[in-house]
């Protein structure tokens, strides 16, 4: 985008322009520009960059062209593109581009005609947000820690409005994306959630975990709590994983990692490729894991008045847990549902290598739900009781 307004700012007025590029984004940028204006670039990303981008051809009075072309094909134009992508990496600041724009082509607000109920709303949460000038400094934090664990795990930082868009899957359900929404904000009253000057001193007790005797945080309560079940739970998670005998090696997930999820990028070290099946079960496991682990915290706590639940029913909800989900998926691969529907052989990938009795099963075993298909779980007779 920003060559794009370099070559328009620069380029002899008198002369046509012509744009050759393998970036559709900026192909897209100028074919949409008319739209970004009427919208008033509510939902418009890069939104200071891309209006100064319009204002920059808008100025020029004579045709400009543009055409895409295959990247990295080997000519002398992508060579030395990459060649000053390259240098760009090594620069220590950023280069200074002006994005003022003349008063005269300037675009504020949006068009009455283009302005729709779910614009508006956005819109009214944007001047609020600028209004207010806060963030929650606990969003943020573990917004830092998400970024920091895909990074470690995944080698790649995700953008955070990646990943607020990254909960929202289609393979979570409705529960478990408040459930990761909301860890995120912190907004579950858990841990020093009780102890603000206001409340009063038998409620502020409910901030230390009465079994460990520490902040009783949702860090605490899903990765260190000795009472929750915590550690039952992600063992048979692992036990699980272990069957996919995946790239990935199995870490006991912490808390960035939990709410990362959705941003796993487990890869094919032959091509490089993204291995969807494994890729979708580790979501399905980090999160329904993380989000038992959150209800049978919640039962022990209030509906329970304490009580422990055993190992051996520990590992008999989250079984049944992880059937269900089996059982949805092949559900879902009915054709009846349509564009709903998922492909049977995202289920088979995904599941491959966890069932029991794999090897007697047919190759489309997604018909046979109902009991007959299940995951296959290690039973410890020491650690189960």
């Amino acid at each position: 985008l920003v060559g794009a307004k370099l070559a328009a700012d620069t380029t002899n007025p008198a002369l046509s322009l012509g744009i050759e590029t393998d970036s559709r984004y900026v192909l897209n940028a100028l074919k949409n520009g008319q739209k970004f204006e009427n919208e008033g670039f509510i939902t418009t990303s890069n939104k200071s960059l891309i209006a100064s981008v319009l204002t920059s051809f808008r100025t020029r009075t004579t045709p400009t062209y543009t055409k895409w072309v295959k990247g990295h094909d080997g000519n002398e134009r992508n060579e030395g593109a990459d060649k000053l992508a390259k240098e760009a990496l090594s620069k220590d600041k950023a280069s200074f581009v002006n994005l003022l724009q003349p008063p005269n082509l300037k675009v504020t607000g949006a068009k009455l005609t283009s302005m729709t109920q779910s614009l508006a709303y956005k819109a009214i949460m944007q001047m609020k947000t600028r209004k207010n000038g806060t963030k929650r400094k606990r969003t943020e934090l573990n917004l830092m820690r998400i970024q920091n664990c895909v990074e470690d795990r995944f080698g790649y930082i995700p953008t955070k409005e990646r990943f607020w868009e990254s909960i929202r899957h289609k393979d979570f359900d409705r529960k478990t994306r408040d459930f990761l929404w909301m860890t995120c904000h912190d907004a579950y009253w858990t841990g020093t959630h009780w102890s603000r000057p206001n409340m009063p001193v038998d409620l502020q007790e409910r901030a230390i975990c009465s079994h460990c005797g520490v902040i009783d945080d949702l860090t605490h309560i899903l990765t260190t709590c000795e009472a929750t079940g915590q550690e039952i739970i992600w063992s048979l998670a692992e036990n699980l994983w272990k069957r996919k005998k995946s790239t990935l090696a199995w870490f006991k997930p912490t808390l960035g990692d939990i709410l990362g999820c959705s941003l796993a990028k487990i890869t094919n070290p032959k091509n490089g490729k993204p291995v969807t099946g494994e890729n979708r079960l580790w979501r399905i496991i980090i999160a329904e894991s993380a989000h038992l682990i959150w209800t049978t915290r919640c039962q022990r706590v209030i509906t329970n008045e304490g009580r422990h639940p055993s190992k051996s029913e520990l590992q008999n909800k989250w079984t049944k847990m992880m059937n269900d989900r089996l059982e949805l998926d092949c559900r879902l691969t009915n054709l009846k549902l349509g564009t709903k529907a998922i492909p049977k052989k995202l289920v088979l990938r995904t599941w491959k290598g966890t069932l029991t009795n794999e090897e007697k099963l047919p190759n489309d075993w997604t018909a046979k739900s109902g009991g007959l298909v299940g995951i296959a779980v290690e039973r410890e007779e020491e650690g189960f009781g």
